[in-house]
């Protein structure tokens, strides 16, 4: 018989095959395999609504389910019997009784061939399904057929009657006789296939229950890996989550704690079941693949040794975890994990290795060896003792052999580098000269990698230097290496002496230490004195020029006019479009672009931690990607126990998409919550003048804005000056109000001339278009905008010239497509507004469209699946009203008159939808 073991993806496609397939003729048998986890029962379940749904009905088997002992239901007959006895009524047959009770002994006698049990079971079997078809024609769905030793009697007992038979297996259980057989015996055997990826996160926002958040999906696909698309996986993952409290709803959505934490695979998931049966060696094997991340056979001798194992029995369960899908082999030949949440639950959960334990223990191995004159593989040693516990004591020319090794390895391999010099470090006495030689280059290396943990750990026990500091200051290093670490991780760095450098006050009215400006956010004084950021970092060679260290002073002090000094000290060309990008990103403290800007490709830009978070929501609410610039201040608030100054900046953010999005209560707390930093006066202006003006308050916000502007300007303070005067303008073309327009207008050309950026150059056109009504000068400043990839401003400014424009249609476009993409709903409906007032067509945003057309062409397959309009509603997110509504568009444009006519002509290939 013709086979189809084809792998299924699609779910929908899969319950509507395997419907169509029972459906035609009489007496078929299908098999549907998969591994444990896959999704078989729902597929199951969900192929006897669709077919409940056409009439037939439907008696569903749970293999073992029956309560009998384990062992004893050998054929499946006492689940067959269990199963009629429950679903008794619904046949309505009185002389079910009579055909069920000699099944019923049979099943109570256990089996066997002795007294004719065999030939007396296929009768009484017969009777049974020819007497439950007598009602009309009913499907038998079996799950866990390989539960039971021989299924395959009972089965095709059912289909000689005539019953459309669907039977599912595990596939991953090894040699089976009794599935075997029955797939031999079956019409058509068929394997259940991963989810597809858009079917996978349906499935994965539908159990979360809340809105699940965008970072928390990243990072369970990230640590699934392929296993993401594995239904039981996923929700096993999920449940495993939220039982570890590592779940939690922050204003609306459902978000990861911690999200640097490493996600593990449950308890009880089948790959580590499947560690547990392949032998007592296999859970250490396991951890010790994860810990060194990947093994070759060449390091299988020394793994064998420092277990105390025969090498050969590590071979062996080394194969058995390849053949059992637990580890996989690269095209290199190294052995890995399948994916980084079992690496995780490898480590985490078999408490063999933890952290560096195995690669201190391999170190130890190899010192013994190189003792005994031995030959060891130096570059081998050093890499394990640079990952081991620095309980080891390699000795003195070992120590000079890894600093050896950490400059060969800079150019080409600077996380390996970094990870050697530190290696060193924790051997070195704090404070003396060669530590700080060697935390100098680490420090250089740390800024290349982003690997700041290491600076952290290096200068954990830094104390007062000894001497003279000669040509390095270890203060200055170890203030460096401080506020690296405080910057990029959100946490002050442990010990006291430590603190005690960033707390310092340099001389100087206003002055501050670095501590109380990045955690502190003072109450006080209308705004922080020029020069009084972070204290004075002093340049350290090799790490940051005296020069570039003073250009990343001025920027992040907010002074634009002393970060033009200082840029141009350091030989540049001033104005340039790199000083223009250093000082708007300085204004939204973007600390992470400021070092950028200065240090080029000495610094690697962070995806993670709080500057790599803070960084996507700068970069995400500029390109008007609200829900991305929404995940990333939800991951600040839930990284890290300490606020800083990005933390209050972001929240000043996540106010003004709230405010755009009509979420005013949400808007008002965001802004709440952001302490009043100086520093930050402007950001903070700016989001609450446009909270006023959402909120249709237009009048306040002028007046707000206007005030603070005069009094930041006074103070000389002119971060983000530019982007609160653009935002007024604004709002006083839009409120009609040519005198505050005009003012503003004023302030605006004035800010220009004392500073004369070419982001002020913008703003000037900007704000000459909106107070004047000069589409030329909205040209220029549009283009402009675009160019930098503002599509924020775009769509703040675009209806307001909308609304004298000559041809509004473009800019109402424009800022329409936008406004839908980020949610912005405030905008919309005053985009809205303008067309009206204009009379002109009210735009269309093609990607609605397109959305339009894909629903209608899930609501077709769902129907072909069987699914019923609230289900169908549940499946896609809609009220089951919008379902109706699609169907009736529908049924109005293909001229079907019913469900069953829309999807037999979407099957046949006669139905085209929008």
């Amino acid at each position: 018989m013709a086979r189809d073991r084809s792998r299924l993806q699609g779910r929908d496609r899969d319950v509507a095959a395997l419907r169509t397939a029972l459906m035609t003729g009489r007496g078929s048998l299908l098999v549907l395999r998969g591994p444990a986890g896959i999704g078989r029962s729902a597929v199951l379940d969900a192929v006897g609504r669709s077919l409940r749904a056409e009439g037939l009905r439907v008696l569903p088997v749970r293999f073992g389910a029956a309560p009998v002992e384990p062992g004893a239901d050998r054929y499946g007959i006492a689940s067959l019997v269990h199963s009629v006895r429950d679903r008794f009524e619904a046949f309505a047959d009185a002389g079910l009784a009579d055909s069920l009770t000699p099944v019923a002994r049979l099943a109570q006698a256990g089996g066997g061939d002795a007294g004719g049990w065999t030939p007396s079971m296929v009768t009484e079997l017969g009777v049974l399904f020819d007497r439950l078809a007598r009602g009309g024609r009913t499907a038998l769905l079996a799950d866990d057929a390989h539960l039971v030793a021989e299924p395959a009697p009972l089965l095709t007992a059912a289909r000689r009657c005539g019953f459309p038979v669907l039977a599912t297996c595990r596939q991953d259980t090894g040699p089976d006789p009794g599935t075997a057989e029955l797939r031999t015996a079956a019409d058509r055997v068929l394997t259940l296939g991963p989810l597809a990826e858009g079917d996978a996160l349906a499935l994965l926002r539908r159990a979360a229950g809340t809105r699940l958040d965008e970072a928390a999906e990243a990072a369970l696909r990230a640590a699934l890996g392929p296993l993401f698309t594995d239904p039981g996986t996923l929700l096993g993952t999920l449940a495993d989550l939220q039982r570890g409290d590592r779940l939690t709803v922050f204003r609306g959505r459902l978000c990861l704690r911690a999200p640097a934490e490493a996600i593990a695979l449950p308890a009880g998931h089948p790959l580590l079941a499947r560690v547990a049966e392949a032998g007592p060696l296999a859970p250490w094997l396991l951890s010790s693949v994860a810990a060194w991340d990947g093994v070759s056979v060449d390091d299988l001798p020394l793994l064998a040794e420092t277990a105390g194992a025969e090498l050969t029995a590590c071979g062996r369960t080394l194969d058995r975890l390849i053949e059992a899908g637990v580890l996989v082999a690269d095209p290199a030949g190294r052995v890995h994990c399948r994916c980084p949440a079992l690496a995780a639950a490898a480590v985490d959960r078999t408490k063999v290795f933890r952290g560096a334990g195995l690669h201190a223990a391999i170190a130890e191995r190899l010192l013994a060896r190189q003792r005994r004159d031995a030959a060891v593989d130096s570059v081998a040693l050093a890499d394990h003792i640079a990952r081991g516990s620095t309980a080891l004591a390699p000795g003195a020319d070992m120590t000079a052999r890894l600093l050896d090794l950490a400059g060969a390895a800079a150019r080409e391999e600077p996380r390996r580098a970094a990870l050697l010099c530190a290696a060193v470090l924790h051997r070195l006495p704090p404070g003396g000269a060669e530590h700080t030689r060697v935390l100098n280059r680490l420090l250089t290396l740390v800024l290349r990698t982003g690997q700041y943990e290491l600076l952290r750990e290096a200068i954990a026990g830094a104390t007062e230097p000894d001497g003279s500091p000669g040509a390095l200051d270890p203060r200055a290093q170890t203030r460096a290496a401080a506020m690296l670490v405080a910057l990029h991780t959100g946490e002050p760095p442990v010990g006291q002496s430590v603190r005690a450098l960033l707390d310092e006050e340099l001389p100087g009215p206003g002055r501050t230490g670095f501590s109380e400006w990045w955690f502190g956010a003072r109450q006080s004084g209308p705004g922080v004195p020029r020069g009084s950021a972070p204290s004075r970092w002093i340049g350290v060679p090799g790490f940051l020029a005296a020069d570039e260290m003073e250009v990343v002073q001025a920027a992040l002090s907010g002074d634009a006019d002393a970060c033009a000094r200082a840029w141009r000290a350091t030989g540049r060309p001033a104005p340039c479009a790199d000083l223009d990008r250093l000082c708007a990103a300085a204004a939204v403290v973007d600390v992470a672009t400021v070092f950028h800007i200065v240090l080029g490709a000495r610094y690697r830009l962070p995806d993670t931690g709080v500057l790599g978070a803070y960084r996507r929501v700068v970069g995400s609410h500029r390109a008007a990607d609200w829900s991305r610039a929404m995940s990333a201040v939800r991951e600040l608030e839930l990284s890290g126990p300490a606020d800083t100054l990005v933390h209050h900046a972001a929240r000043l953010f996540a106010a003004d998409i709230c405010a755009a999005r009509g979420e005013f209560r949400q808007a008002a707390e965001w802004l709440a919550a952001a302490a009043p930093a100086p520093r930050l006066a402007g950001l903070r202006a700016w989001a609450r003048t446009g909270l006023y003006h959402h909120m249709g308050q237009h009048r306040r916000a002028i007046r707000h804005a206007r005030h603070v502007s005069r009094r930041l300007q006074r103070a000389g303070r002119h971060a983000c000056l530019d982007r609160l005067l653009t935002r007024a303008v604004g709002i006083a073309a839009y409120a009609e109000d040519p005198e505050a327009a005009g003012q503003l207008l004023e302030q605006t050309e004035r800010l220009h001339r004392q500073d004369g950026r070419p982001r002020l150059t913008e703003s000037v056109h900007l704000a000459r278009a909106l107070a004047g009504r000069d589409v030329v000068h909205a040209r220029v400043a549009a283009d402009l905008a675009r160019e930098r990839g503002d599509r924020s401003l775009l769509l703040e400014s675009a209806p307001v010239v909308a609304r004298f424009a000559d041809d509004p249609g473009p800019w109402l476009r424009e800022a329409h497509d936008l406004a839908t993409g980020c949610g912005a709903a405030v905008l919309l409906e005053r985009i809205r507004a303008v067309t009206r007032e204009r009379g002109v067509p009210a735009p269309r945003a093609r990607a609605r469209r397109r959305a339009a057309g894909d629903t209608e062409r899930r609501i077709v397959e769902l129907i072909g699946a069987g699914l019923t309009n609230r289900q169908i509603a549940q499946r896609l997110a809609l009220s089951e009203k919008t379902v109706e509504h699609y169907l009736t568009r529908l049924f109005a444009r293909t001229g079907c008159r019913s469900r069953v006519e829309l999807a037999a002509a979407s099957l046949s290939g006669r139905l085209t939808t929008a």
